[in-house]
């Protein structure tokens, strides 16, 4: 009879802790994607990093939190500077968002390599083309703690190491 009222006690008690909790931490709902919207994803141990584009060709960069009740919007960024066939779009750390993240997207196809500096940071960031849903777009995608999305030079190479691409954002 003792096995039962705790078994029946730890169920209630398990039961109302993840009924609290819930309750507790509410998120905003995940903004509903198409798949054809879904033009790049990455996986971090916090999250996913989402860049979307819809039928208007605006791109959005997006994290989503991942939590014991699923993945949860957090925040979203747009694209704010556009040159020629590339985009830059800065996702800046918050109390939500464990980092900063730097998107370029690009038509280029002779774009090879980003560097991202700001001169807060001692350390210049690199990153390389990484496939898209689109074959003829490529996102380089730079994350860091150390980043803070103000004052940003953006520098696109070749794979000659010529410069093709220069924007900076005060």
């Amino acid at each position: 009879m003792k096995e039962h009222f705790l078994i029946l006690l730890l169920t209630i008690t398990t039961g109302a802790t993840i009924f609290i909790f819930t309750l507790t931490n509410t998120h905003q709902a995940i903004p509903v994607f198409n798949a054809d919207d879904i033009l790049f994803e990455h996986e971090t141990i916090h999250g996913n990093i989402v860049i979307t584009s819809n039928a208007y060709d605006e791109l959005a960069l997006s994290f989503l939190n991942r939590n014991i009740t699923g993945m949860s919007h957090v925040g979203s960024s747009y694209a704010t500077t556009t040159q020629d066939d590339t985009t830059f779009i800065t996702l800046p750390a918050n109390a939500n968002i464990p980092f900063t993240t730097h998107a370029i997207v690009s038509s280029n196809p002779n774009l090879h390599e980003v560097i991202v500096m700001e001169p807060n940071s001692r350390i210049a960031h690199g990153a390389h083309a990484k496939k898209t849903t689109c074959e003829l777009t490529a996102v380089f995608m730079v994350s860091s703690v150390d980043l803070t999305g103000d004052d940003v030079l953006i520098v696109g190479l070749d794979s000659n190491g010529t410069i093709l691409v220069e924007i900076e954002i005060p």
